[in-house]
C-alpha cells in the first residue's frame, strides 16, 4: 500500500491537466485511483495532465473526484467533480474562469454518467458510456455538454492485454455564442495491459484526434494527442 500511494504522489507531481485552444500535438499523462467502498460503491480520484510538444509547455490539467455504484454486472452511473486549470488568456478572463493554482485560470464542472458494457464474441466486448456535464461559470461554447462513447475491444488470449478503438460525439448546449448541437468527434485508439501480475495497477497507451466542427465564429480546436494513463485499485 505504501508503495502505491508513493508512486501515486510522484505521478501527480509529473502530471496535471485541463483543456485549451491550441492546435498542436500534445502529451496527455494521467492516473487514476480507485477504492472498493462495498461490493457496490466505489470512490474514484483522477489526475490528468496534459502538455503541448511543439513547442513543448503546459496546456492544462485536471483534477476528478467521483463516486460510482454498480447497478449489476457490467451497468454502473457514476457522479463527480472536476476542476480544470488553464494557462491564463484574455478568453478565460472575459467567460470568468476564476484564479486557480500557479498563476492559472480555473473552470468547474459536475458530471453524472451510465455505462454498459456487453460481450459481441468472445473476447470482444462493446462498451457504451453518455455522460453529461455542467460547466461553471458560463462558457462561450457550451454551458453543458452531453457525450456518447462506444468503445470496442479485444482480449488476446491468456494475456491482460487488450487493443481498442473509441468513438466520442459531443452535443454542446448553453453556451453564449455557439447555437446547441453536435459539435465535436474524438477517435482513439489504445491498447490496455497489466504489467505486473499481482500488482493491482493496470496501464493504457494510446492515440487520439479531436476535430471540431460548425463553432463558428469561434475558432475549432482540433488537435492529436498521445497518451499515457495508469491506473490503481485499492479493496
Amino acid at each position: 500500500m505504501k508503495k502505491l500511494i508513493g508512486i501515486s504522489t510522484l505521478l501527480l507531481s509529473l502530471n496535471l491537466s485541463a483543456q485549451d485552444l491550441t492546435n498542436n500535438l500534445k502529451s496527455w499523462n494521467s492516473v487514476s485511483v480507485s477504492y472498493k467502498i462495498d461490493s457496490n460503491f466505489k470512490a474514484k480520484f483522477s489526475q490528468l495532465f496534459a502538455f503541448n510538444l511543439s513547442p513543448t509547455n503546459y496546456s492544462f490539467s485536471q483534477t476528478g473526484i467521483g463516486l460510482s455504484y454498480k447497478i449489476k454486472k457490467n451497468i454502473y452511473i457514476e457522479g463527480g467533480y472536476v476542476r480544470g486549470l488553464f494557462n491564463e488568456s484574455n478568453a478565460l478572463r472575459r467567460q470568468n474562469a476564476t484564479a486557480g493554482w500557479f498563476n492559472t485560470l480555473a473552470v468547474d464542472r459536475v458530471y453524472g454518467n451510465f455505462s454498459y458494457k456487453h460481450d459481441i464474441v468472445k473476447r470482444v466486448s462493446l462498451k457504451h458510456e453518455f455522460e453529461f456535464q455542467y460547466f461553471f461559470p458560463d462558457i462561450e461554447k457550451f454551458k453543458s455538454r452531453s457525450i456518447y462513447s462506444a468503445r470496442i475491444a479485444y482480449n488476446i488470449r491468456s494475456s491482460s492485454v487488450t487493443p481498442y478503438l473509441e468513438n466520442q460525439l459531443f452535443y454542446y448546449a448553453g453556451g453564449t455564442i455557439l447555437s446547441n448541437g453536435i459539435k465535436r468527434n474524438r477517435i482513439k485508439l489504445g491498447l490496455s495491459f497489466k504489467p505486473l501480475k499481482d500488482v493491482p495497477v493496470s496501464t493504457t497507451l494510446y492515440y487520439m484526434y479531436q476535430d471540431e466542427f460548425k463553432t463558428e465564429p469561434l475558432s475549432a480546436n482540433d488537435y492529436s494527442v498521445v497518451g499515457l494513463h495508469l491506473s490503481f485499485q485499492i479493496k
